[in-house]
This record gives C-alpha cells, structure tokens and sequence, in this order.
C-alpha cells in the first residue's frame, strides 16, 4: 500500500549543493507506550552536483541508491531505505521531515528518463522522440512516499515499511531545484506481544494432482532425509478439505487459502507447485503498460503473497471484480491494493507427464547429493548477449552490457563471453548456436541470456543491424536446441532477461522450462518472464525492469541466498527495496519474474570463507612467451580444505586448483603471450564453495621476447661458431 508525505518547506536563498549519503543514526530510539516505539534514521545530503548534457541538464547525488525513473518525467536522484519488524508488528505512522532546504536555479530543463521497450523476438522498438510532459506543477510534489508489506527475510517472515524519499524537487515554470540538505525518518510501530505463527512442522509443502504423486515419492523421501521436512499434498485433497476448512472462489483461490492455513499451522516456509497450467491452475494477472500492451498473463506470485500489509488474506483483487491484480486495466482503469512481497519461498515444475516429473526429480536428487555448488565447474558463467536495441543514442550493444554487470556481480566466476562483439554468436562454423551448447555442455553453474525472446526462443541483434537476428545459423536458440544440451549432471542455474520466455501457459516447452525437462542435461532452475517483457536503451538497460530484476537475481544469490526460492525471493525484495512500483511496466517486472524449479534446492551452504590470500609471490618482470612460477597461501577459519584460482591479468585463469591444506602454499606457471603490463591475483574458496575475497593484485611487466631471427645465413654457424658472438653483440640478441 501506497503513501504519500506532503511538501511542507518554504522556498530558500539559492546555493549550490552537492550530494553525499550518510546515515547518521539508525536504531529504536524512544518508547512511546508500553509497547509503542519509534525507528529513527537521519539522512544527510552535502554536495549537489549538476552536468550539462546537450538541451539538459542531469543531477547526481553521490551515495544514493536508487533514480526517479519515470518515462518522460525528470530523472532525479533518491533514495529508498527499508525498515523490518518481526511479523504482526503493527506500523503507526512514518514521517519524513526536510531540513536546511535551498533553492537553485538551472539553465536547461532535468534530462528526462528515457521510455522502455519491448525485450521481444517480433518487436523491435525505435528509440523514438515524444514531447516531455513538464507541466507547472513541482516534481515531485513530496518529500517522501512509503509502503508497508508482509514478507520472508533471512527465513523469517517479516514486516517491510520501504520509505523512499526525494531530496530534490523540481519547479519546471520556474526552471528551479529545492534541495533538502537532511532528511529525518520517523517510524512508529508497536511489536506483537507475542509470536504470531505456528512453530515449524514442514518446511515444504508440495503441491501436485494425484496421477504425479507416485513418481514424487523419491524426492519427498529425499528432502525428509536431508531434514527438509515435506509433506506431497494432491489438489483432491486440498479441494476435498483433507487438511483444513475448504475456502475460496475458485480452484485458485483455493489453493491459495491452503498455502494460507499451511504457514499458519504448519510453518510451511516454502511450496513447490508440480504441474503445468493444465494440470494445475494458474491465476491470470491485468495489467495495462501502454494503449498498445495491455496483457493478461500468469504469475505465479500470486500463490506466494498471502498476506496485505494488515496480515490479512490478499486476495489480489481488492476492487471484488474478478479481473486480478489490476493495473491500470479497463475502461475504469482499475488497481488493485497488491502487497508483492513472497511470504513463502516458492517455484513450479512445469511438468506435463509423468516423465518430466522423473526427469526433474532425478536431477535434483542428484544435483543434492553431489553437492554440486562445491565443484569446480561450478563457478564457471556463461554470458550471452549482444545489440538489444540497435539505434539506442548511447551505442552500446545492451546485451553485452547487462553481461558485463552480471560478470562483475558474480565475481569470482570464471566468465565465457558469447558475444557478437567477439564473432561468437555470429559465424557460421561453429555456429552460435554450437558455441552456446558446447560452452554449457562443459559445465557451469549460472547461465545468463540478455536480449529479446519469445516463448521458444532467445535471440538478439548484431551491433546496428536491427534486420539481422542472432546466434547463427538461423537467427535464434531455441527450445529444440537446449533439448540437445548433453552436459549431463553439470546443470546451471539460468537466468533470461527476455520477453516470454517463462510463457508456460502458451507454450508447454518454453524457453526457460526448457532447460528443465531436457533429459540429458539442460539446466537445474530456470528464471523468466512469462509476459512481454520491458528495457530501459542504452547504458539505461542496467537501472530497471526485466534486465535489472535479471541482474539483481545473481545480487541474490551473491549476497547469500542458498536455496533456489531464496534467490528468488530475496531478487523481487531486492528489486522492490530500489525500486518504486508505481507504473505498468515495473508493476509487470514483478508479477512475470517466475522461478522453474525446486525452491528447497541447495545452491550453498554456510561456512566461513578463506582469510584473504596476500598477493601472490613470483617474479615482477620477465619476457613474453616464457612461463613463470607463482605462489600463494591463505588459511580456513574452520580448518577445511582450500582451492586456489589465480587470475593472469591477461582475461585468462587458472582452473582451481587443490585441494590444500589450510596454510599449505600453492604454485602454479602461467605465461602471457604478449608484452604489457598486468596484475596478478588469486583467491581461495574452501571445500564448500564459499570463496574469500580476491587477494591484492601483484603488478608485472613482461617486455617484448627477443628471439633469433630464424634466416637461412644462421646455418654459417655451424660451420664457424666462433662468429656467433661478435654476431649477438652486433645485433643486441
């Protein structure tokens, strides 16, 4: 739920202001009342920094985390904190109160935030020029909007008051800035008495109609093995009431109910839906973007946020009109009150037959049993992207783009870049579509595909050639294509920042399911959207929408998720704490970011990671062409094993290498084939996966190798040595 926090601040003498973060105390600070209190947080803004950008001008505020971004609406800087209360707290009020506020008047109007577009196979959308609606009104007309909602952190369900606020409002009559040097956040909240829900019984529920329940007995027996208490429920049973009171207005909302009453008495955490939308439904979502999208789709969202941010049943259509989880839809333009945060931890295995079903069981089984997060294919990534958006003023291929901030997310991680850049997805021998294969058939552990797609397919452009799709040989990698993956039980997580590649309700092997019912290989999870997707051109493709719901997936799994569901979860969280949902298009990004697989998955565990290795020891200088031996150590807080992985400097690695004991110095040669300076460095991970931080890089030069000229007059040396050396000399050899 939406709140607004109205601008109360005179206008000041204009200065110039530029903008640094810092946060100056954060804490429950007061009782109000036996059980009333109040969260503080006070933020501090110094310099304000404004550049000229052709008929603009752009605004940064150093240290803030997040941009106004609505199309055709200035881009400003702002900030969103959220605060967490354990679950039943009850949230009083939250104000914002503006400080120091001045003004300043500027030459040109806010650079504008740029209009997305379609990530589709068939749509490809020009970068086209609309009027910018300034209007005379200040932007925005408040200092702060918060919403309150219900969800799952660190395993625990929690209660979220997002508070975002606007240091910099904008006069667009009076081509001026008002800019708050501080801004204080109050939170009044009164914590429950006592705990609101039930003690743990099952931690997974899965959900499946009754001909799937045979061939899920292996996994049921698997998880309970592995203390993953579970418990297989079939739709009879939930239709018939077996378990609890049967409520609801359609199978839909059945179901819903009995995840409801499942976290109630059983402290179910996570549910694992089995079925396609055949065999078990799936709830049709309406939400309106543009006059030319206006989509219904699916989002299995719904069976996951259970609660409004009153702890009461959300049945995502607050109007009472059965059209659910409105956006903007009708004739009425209906919204409905959506919360949006997960209260359970949730995924689908698309499954249409019993086959598929033995399939994905086998692999996760398998997957769990060889710890697969602990092997050293493990952290390899494939990226695969090109030219998005051929035409976008920045010239980027935003493909290529969104890879790279993958990368850098996932360090640590030994990238395969198949790019067009690089010829890898553009020639015809080996196609691009070989290169995909053979890069996965190897083995990793994530997969990311940034581009356009369709149900079936993930495709994209070469760099300005809108009329030509890509990988080669016919313009596309397809469902048929990953059905012929065979890296056996090297299965990576994949993730697809496309449009409907998730669509598993149009097409039963879509794209991203795909990669789970290949029987010979294909994937182990599976994200993507199940509806047109949106992208922001340019450099812009970063800040937003399906390529930055994509990219803040890995931030999950980097910032500790270690399950499937977690990073699921914990990316729409991520996406919702920097972003404001208040138009169709990021209101879409949420409710279409699906998750195939098993949410209990194990991609992590806990442990301790290696001390930071110190730079690594060998040789500074030397010349091209010639190997050179390097050393490096490190020890394990828990005394485990340790693996080692040096980075040359050189856009190349070493395999890890191990495993060692904690303390036990590694070598390893490496040499570099042309002259130039590099940095050496290596870090550790233990025999659990969890790497330490990269070590300080070891600077080297390697010159130019000088080496004899192999010419024919060189035999006259065997016959006359003696004038081998005044040769040398001569030559400088």
């Amino acid at each position: 739920m939406l709140y607004r926090g109205r601008k109360n601040m005179n206008k000041l003498l204009p200065i110039i202001i530029v903008g640094i973060l810092i946060i100056s105390g954060l804490g429950a600070v007061a009782t109000i009342g036996e059980e009333t209190k109040q969260e503080k947080m006070t933020l501090s803004f110094s310099q304000l920094t404004i550049h000229e950008d052709g008929n603009y001008v752009t605004l940064e505020l150093e240290g803030l985390n997040s941009v106004l971004m609505k199309p055709n609406k200035p881009m400003l800087p702002t900030s969103i904190h959220t605060f967490t209360f354990p679950f039943g707290t009850k949230i009083g009020s939250v104000k914002c109160t503006p400080y120091d506020v001045q003004q300043q008047y500027i030459s040109k109007h806010i650079m504008p935030a740029p209009e997305p577009v379609l990530a589709g196979y068939n749509a490809v959308e020009k970068q086209v020029e609309k009027p910018v609606l300034y209007g005379d009104d200040p932007y925005p007309n408040t200092w702060f909007e918060y919403d309150v909602g219900c969800g799952l952190k660190d395993n625990e369900r929690c209660v979220f008051v997002k508070v975002q606020v606007f240091p910099v409002q904008y006069f667009p009559s009076e081509h001026m800035i008002e800019t708050a040097g501080g801004i204080e956040i109050n939170v009044e909240y009164e914590k429950p008495i006592q705990p609101v829900l039930t003690d743990e019984e099952y931690k997974l529920v899965v959900i499946t109609p009754s001909e799937f329940a045979d061939e899920l007995g292996d996994l049921i027996d698997h998880k309970n093995s592995r203390d993953v208490s579970t418990k297989l429920v079939t739709l009879s049973e939930i239709y018939g009431g077996t378990y609890f009171p049967v409520q609801g207005r359609d199978d839909q909302e059945k179901i819903k109910y009995f995840v409801k009453n499942s976290i109630e008495n059983w402290g179910v955490t996570n549910v694992l839906l089995v079925g396609g939308s055949d065999d078990l439904p799936v709830r049709e979502t309406h939400v309106k973007v543009s006059s030319s999208d206006s989509e219904i789709f699916v989002s299995d969202l719904y069976y996951a946020d259970i609660y409004n941010d009153t702890y009461v049943f959300c049945s995502w259509d607050s109007n009472g009109n059965d059209n659910f989880a409105e956006y903007d839809w009708g004739s009425s333009h209906s919204t409905d009150d959506l919360d949006l945060y997960p209260d359970v931890f949730l995924g689908r295995l698309a499954c249409k037959d019993e086959d598929e079903v033995t399939t994905c069981v086998n692999k996760i089984i398998t997957y769990e049993i060889n710890e697969a997060y602990t092997q050293d294919w493990f952290t390899d990534i494939v990226v695969v992207g090109g030219d998005s958006f051929p035409g976008d003023n920045d010239g980027v291929n935003e493909g290529e783009y969104v890879n790279e901030a993958v990368i850098d997310v996932m360090d640590g991680f030994i990238p395969t870049k198949l790019w067009v850049s690089n010829n890898k997805l553009i020639k015809m021998s080996p196609t691009g579509v070989s290169q995909i294969n053979d890069a996965i058939g190897a083995g990793c552990g994530f997969v990311d595909f940034s581009g356009h797609g369709n149900t079936n397919l993930y495709a994209t452009h070469p760099h300005e050639n809108e009329n030509k799709w890509v990988p080669t040989p016919i313009g596309g990698y397809f469902g048929s294509n990953i059905k012929s993956l065979e890296n056996g039980n090297k299965l990576p997580i994949v993730v697809t920042g496309a449009c409907s590649v998730g669509k598993f309700n149009k097409d039963k092997n879509c794209f991203s399911w795909s990669f789970l019912s290949a029987s010979n290989g294909g994937g182990i999870g599976s994200f993507g959207a199940t509806a047109l997707g949106y992208a922001y051109l340019g450099r812009g493709v970063t800040h937003g929408l399906v390529e930055g719901m994509a990219i803040g997936t890995f931030e999950a799994y980097k910032e500790g998720a270690a399950t499937l569901g977690e990073m699921w979860a914990d990316a729409l969280n991520g996406y919702m704490d920097s972003h404001r949902i208040n138009d169709g298009g990021e209101y879409k990004t949420i409710l279409e970011w699906q998750l195939f697989g098993d949410p209990t998955l194990a991609i992590g565990e806990e442990s301790l990671a290696p001390v930071k290795p110190d730079a690594p020891d060998g040789p500074a200088s030397g010349a091209a062409g010639v190997e050179y031996t390097y050393t490096a150590s490190t020890t394990d807080p828990d005394g485990d094993d340790i693996y080692y992985l040096f980075d040359w400097g050189d856009g190349t690695y070493s395999e890890w290498i191990g495993p060692k004991n904690s303390g036990e110095i590694v070598d390893k040669t490496h040499s570099w084939t042309e002259e130039g300076d590099y940095e050496i460095r290596v870090k550790a991970k233990d025999d659990r996966g969890v790497q330490s931080e990269w070590s300080d890089p070891l600077p080297i030069s390697m010159p130019k190798n000088k080496q004899l000229i192999d010419l024919p007059f060189f035999d006259i040396f065997e016959k006359f040595p003696r004038l081998f050396p005044i040769l040398r000399n001569i030559l400088g050899i």
